[in-house]
Formats: C-alpha cells, sequence, structure tokens
C-alpha cells in the first residue's frame, strides 16, 4: 500500500503559494497555467488578457488607451491584445509597484465598474420609483451602464438602438418612449431620437447627476467617500457623475 505524506504535501503546497511578485516578473510565463500552451502571437481579448496580468478590465482598457499596454484596436469598441504584450508589460523594470496599484484600483473599482455604486445608495432609485415608477429607475440605471461602458468621461453622448434598449430593460417600445421623455425633462438625461426600428439614438446623462443624497453623505462600503481621509485619492469612477 502506497503511503502518502499529507503534511509533506502541505508543506509543499504552501510553498507553491508563497510565490512573490518578484518571481512573477522574473517569470511572467508563471500566471499562466502549467500545461498551456505558450500562444506566441494568439491574439486575446481583453478580459482574457486582464485575468492574465490579474487586474480589472476597465483598468486594463484604461491602459490601452493611455499606451501602456500594447494592443490592436479592430473596431470602435473590440481590442485585441497580443500574448506578448503581456509579457512585455510584466517584465517592465517599474511594472511591481505598477501592479500593486493596479491590484488595489481594481477592487476598488468594483464599486463603479458599471453603474457607480454610490448613486444606488444615494436614495435616487427610491425617489425615481416614487415619483414616476420603477420603470424610470430601470431605464436610468441602464443607461448609466452604458455610458461607463462607451464613454471614458461623463457628459458625453453615446449611441444606442431603442430596440435593444427595450428588450435589456423589459420595456415596451411605448413604456420606454414615456419614460425616457421623463427623465429628459427631469434633466436626467439628453436624448435625441432618430425615426426608424432600427435607428440609433443619442443619449447623454447629465452631470452633476441630481441625487437625494450626496456622494459625501455615503459610506465607503457602499461606495462613497463619507468619513475618509481628505489624502485619499478618489477614483474618476466615482467622482465620475458629480
Amino acid at each position: 500500500m502506497i503511503k502518502f505524506n499529507k503534511k509533506h504535501d502541505d508543506k509543499k503546497h504552501v510553498k507553491k503559494n508563497k510565490m512573490n511578485l518578484s518571481s512573477l516578473k522574473k517569470n511572467p510565463e508563471l500566471h499562466v497555467k502549467k500545461n498551456e500552451k505558450q500562444p506566441g502571437q494568439v491574439l486575446l481579448s481583453v478580459r482574457e488578457a486582464a485575468m492574465k496580468i490579474g487586474i480589472n478590465e476597465e483598468v486594463f482598457r484604461r491602459k490601452l488607451r493611455n499606451g501602456e499596454i500594447f494592443g490592436i484596436k479592430a473596431s470602435e469598441k473590440l481590442w485585441k491584445v497580443p500574448y506578448e504584450s503581456i509579457i512585455n508589460y510584466l517584465n517592465r523594470s517599474d511594472n511591481l509597484s505598477e501592479k500593486i496599484n493596479d491590484t488595489w484600483e481594481s477592487k476598488t473599482s468594483e464599486n463603479c465598474n458599471r453603474c457607480p455604486r454610490w448613486i444606488e445608495y444615494s436614495g435616487l432609485p427610491m425617489h425615481l420609483s416614487q415619483k414616476y415608477g420603477l420603470a424610470t429607475w430601470v431605464v436610468l440605471k441602464k443607461l448609466i451602464e452604458i455610458d461607463c461602458f462607451e464613454n471614458e468621461k461623463a457628459g458625453v453622448f453615446f449611441y444606442f438602438k431603442i430596440e435593444e434598449l427595450a428588450e435589456i430593460t423589459g420595456l415596451t417600445r411605448q413604456t420606454l418612449h414615456k419614460v425616457i421623455i421623463t427623465l429628459q425633462k427631469e434633466n436626467y438625461i439628453d436624448y435625441e431620437t432618430q425615426k426608424g426600428k432600427n435607428a440609433v439614438s443619442k443619449f447623454k446623462i447629465i452631470t452633476p447627476l441630481r441625487t437625494p443624497k450626496s456622494v459625501n453623505e455615503i459610506l465607503p462600503e457602499h461606495g462613497g467617500i463619507a468619513g475618509r481621509p481628505k489624502t485619499d485619492v478618489i477614483g474618476t469612477c466615482i467622482t465620475r457623475f458629480f
């Protein structure tokens, strides 16, 4: 009968997990699974590339736009990242401190990666739902999410199909039209419509976004900045709409 030394195996497992950032820098391929084929010139999606490096997708996109990581812009919204770009990024001499900062930024960006979390705790959902109906908040939140995805900064028009917006909100086109008119009338959004079933309309979130509670009154665990030291750096994802 073969006996397994569990204690010895546990020690090996702990030792393996104590691999530090310096070893990652010297051997970036260690971030790839052991049996994974080294891809050479294979192009990765943003999600795949961000996972290889271990940072948030939006942080990764920002680095692509800034030229910190080389990528190929296949279309207006689609990036492809050569595998070698990841290796080069990890091998840069200043990358250890950058990676630590990126990891922290990725964690804090989770609160506002789509819709800034503080907005959900600002009392705005209840205000809109009680005054105009639940559909009003559903549509505004979805438009905020699309704005965060499409635009680097707030206050810029983005294009979106009305038919698609109706589909992802679960509203009829008639109801959606009423909600959009209400949001525009109340100065939450700017909107320019185009005729035709497949027409693409223009939307813009009006900033500063009017909310019952400001981000300064909302706790950090809810995406706000109440009680945070003045020396703290506040990410643009939090300050985006105020």
